[in-house]
């Protein structure tokens, strides 16, 4: 019983030492920490090493969000959990209309999407994998994913998808220019991405982020999943 007291303490002052640092509400704080795989270490740590001092666990959450997570302005894109499979489904992987001009359908239940998150973890160590789940910086709710699906003669192409409740208010275009600088910064030099024709909204926000059109391609099938045939619009982004 001591140890669970003192590592709910020790968490209640980590998080007030967020909020006094970054000029936080003590709420936005506690959902940063939350957001930090800091909780995680803890739950794992048997040896009481990691309840020492709230200090020490501020920098181990300020050396995550400096090596795994990506900042904007209203956004934090964080690598993906287990737990998120609950708002991934209801914000919008089981919804239709996101998933439209996507090369997968909606998933029919919970289920369908904890294995698709699963097999995300799983790659999470393979150094091309490059995934993030879109998260509101000041709830931490999870509201979209952006990553890496292919590599074209080495350059990467990436896609994304967004829920529906926040379509129109810049948030893809947000995310979708500081996970390309986050590639430049890995060190490639050019970025990939595709949409279909008719996906007026996603040509838009590749067009905002930059991304100069090359070409139309012709794709006799558009996935395993969708075998109809659709036309994509091509654009390349240089460093």
């Amino acid at each position: 019983m001591e140890h669970v007291l003192s590592k709910t303490i020790l968490i209640s002052q980590t998080i007030e030492l967020i909020a006094k640092k970054y000029k936080l509400s003590i709420e936005e704080a506690r959902n940063r920490f939350y957001q930090s795989d800091v909780i995680e270490m803890l739950d794992d740590d048997e040896t009481g090493l990691y309840g020492e001092s709230a200090l020490y666990l501020l920098s181990l959450y300020e050396n995550y969000f400096k090596n795994k997570c990506i900042e904007t302005k209203r956004l934090l894109l964080r690598k993906p959990r287990i737990e998120d499979a609950k708002p991934m489904f209801d914000n919008w992987a089981n919804d239709p209309e996101v998933t439209k001009y996507l090369t997968w359908n909606p998933h029919e239940n919970i289920e369908v999407t904890k294995k698709i998150i699963d097999s995300w973890l799983e790659e999470e160590n393979n150094p091309k994998t490059f995934r993030f789940m879109i998260t509101l910086k000041d709830s931490g709710e999870p509201i979209g994913s952006i990553g890496v699906v292919n590599y074209i003669d080495g350059d990467p192409e990436i896609g994304y998808c967004l829920s529906r409740k926040y379509w129109n208010h810049g948030l893809m275009t947000e995310a979708c220019k500081a996970f390309v600088k986050h590639l430049f910064n890995k060190g490639f030099n050019k970025v990939l991405i595709k949409a279909v024709v008719e996906n007026i909204g996603s040509n838009r926000v590749i067009e905002k982020c930059g991304f100069k059109f090359t070409h139309q391609e012709r794709l006799e099938h558009q996935s395993s999943f969708k075998p109809n045939p659709v036309t994509v619009n091509c654009y390349e982004l240089v460093k």
